[in-house]
């Protein structure tokens, strides 16, 4: 089977990581060969736990402050790093990957925090490029009226608002299925299973 890219984006605190965590342990299940990366990733030794690290710690490096522009920037990097050292190998050797993030993450940070336009569709280009032929088998947009842990509310419908706007753009590019994640946690991984676009038994 050629290999198949899942994507689960959404804002911080909607349940995005457990859900497509929970999805990849029930492919797992039915003996998909998976794997689930974050996507800048923060594993260990790679540019994206660098990345990670300076974005929620950066006085750890002695770095007072950091622009939209510079932070995405460095986001962008680390998707690069990513994609030609794990994700495009893996996609290329048959397995599926579920990414937890994609560009779409970038696009509507970097909107809402106040980035140029002009740059932050540059730096999209760029990655999107990267990807090459591979496009995502399905996007699931993972939201919920009131977050889940404490996060600044307005802000947190500002985004929403942007990933909403996002998806009217992209839709017709690449199925997108909207997972409503304020109901039973189990129903929402099951309804993400329901709309697999390919045979994954």
């Amino acid at each position: 089977m050629n290999g198949r890219l899942i994507v689960f984006e959404g804002v911080d605190g909607a349940g995005k990581s457990s859900v497509s965590n929970d999805f990849a342990v029930a492919l797992r299940e039915r003996g998909l060969a998976t794997n689930l990366l974050g996507f800048p990733g923060n594993e260990v030794g790679t540019l994206g736990h660098l990345v990670y690290r300076l974005h929620h710690d950066p006085h750890v490096f002695d770095v007072m402050s950091l622009t939209p522009s510079s932070l995405q920037t460095l986001h962008i990097a680390a998707h690069l790093d990513a994609l030609e050292t794990t994700i495009i190998p893996l996609l290329t050797s048959g397995k599926c990957v579920i990414l937890d993030r994609y560009w779409w993450s970038t696009w509507v940070y970097g909107k809402t925090d106040g980035m140029r336009r002009d740059v932050l569709d540059a730096l999209i280009h760029v990655e999107r490029t990267a990807w090459e032929k591979w496009r995502p088998a399905i996007v699931y947009y993972v939201t919920r009226q009131k977050p889940l842990r404490e996060e600044p509310l307005d802000k947190w419908q500002r985004l929403k608002a942007t990933y909403e706007k996002l998806i009217a753009v992209e839709t017709g590019a690449y199925p997108i299925h909207v997972l409503h994640n304020d109901g039973d946690f189990k129903s929402t991984v099951q309804d993400a299973l329901l709309h697999i676009p390919f045979d994954a038994s």
